[in-house]
């Protein structure tokens, strides 16, 4: 595909989006970036809650984020790129959705830490 064609696929995308009321990917924002976590064998019962905070302000705002993004795929300007770039963007989606779950699970393993270590 030359970049002519891949320019204008991008220019109608954007265009068709626009028009639709859609957000283009772009718009969505950055996605969002994962707090980091405490260990859950070392801190205390304010640290943890805390932390438990963040984590669900992130997966909070990671599903706004992928809603947003998942919202301009069932469009036809989206069907219109050729397949390469629709895997791309399904792909930069899947990153996302796996931190999101990733913190969920590695946060609850911090949580059986600090129980462990405060009975």
């Amino acid at each position: 595909m030359s970049s002519v064609t891949r320019i204008k696929q991008v220019l109608v995308l954007g265009a068709a989006l626009s028009m639709g009321g859609l957000a283009y990917a772009n718009d969505c924002g950055e996605a969002p970036v994962a707090p980091q976590l405490v260990d859950g064998a070392s801190v205390t019962m304010e640290e943890i809650v805390a932390n438990s905070e963040q984590v669900k302000a992130y997966i909070a705002e990671a599903d706004k984020y992928l809603d947003c993004r998942e919202a301009i795929i069932p469009t036809e300007a989206f069907t219109a790129l050729d397949e390469a770039a629709q895997a791309e963007y399904r792909a930069a989606n899947k990153v996302v959705l796996d931190a999101r779950n990733g913190i969920g699970e590695a946060f609850n393993a911090e949580v059986a830490d600090f129980k462990k270590a405060n009975p």
